[in-house]
């Protein structure tokens, strides 16, 4: 039985450009992203979708929260509610200095595994 996956050719160089690309952020990073940047003014939903295409950011915060322990504070908005009945969307933050100090920590622990410099707290 003949191989079919056997290269016909004598070339099989393969082209190491697109194995050195940086990865694109994870979902983690866009979201610590947005609530460094945000600070107390904080993030909802729409906002997170806005951004980053979010469409589960309560997902996202509860994550955070669960598995790295970031503490992150929620009110609902009612400044989100469109129509009659509508439930008012939660905004988010990150509950104080040293939780901002935190999920920066984060933030850079998953650049560094994409090979990029850490940040500070003002630069993010």
């Amino acid at each position: 039985m003949k191989n079919e996956a056997t290269p016909k050719s004598g070339y099989t160089e393969m082209s190491t450009s697109d194995n050195t690309a940086i990865k694109p952020p994870i979902k983690k990073e866009l979201c610590l992203t947005l609530l460094i940047q945000r600070g107390q003014q904080g993030i909802t939903q729409p906002e997170a979708y806005t951004a980053y295409h979010e469409s589960c950011l309560h997902t996202s915060i509860s994550t955070l929260q669960q598995q790295h322990g970031l503490q992150i504070n929620r009110v609902p908005d009612k400044e989100t509610i469109v129509h009659y009945r509508q439930k008012a969307f939660s905004r988010y933050w990150l509950a104080d200095n040293n939780q901002i100090e935190k999920a920066t920590n984060l933030l850079n622990y998953y650049r560094s595994k994409r090979g990029l410099a850490p940040i500070t707290q003002d630069a993010a």
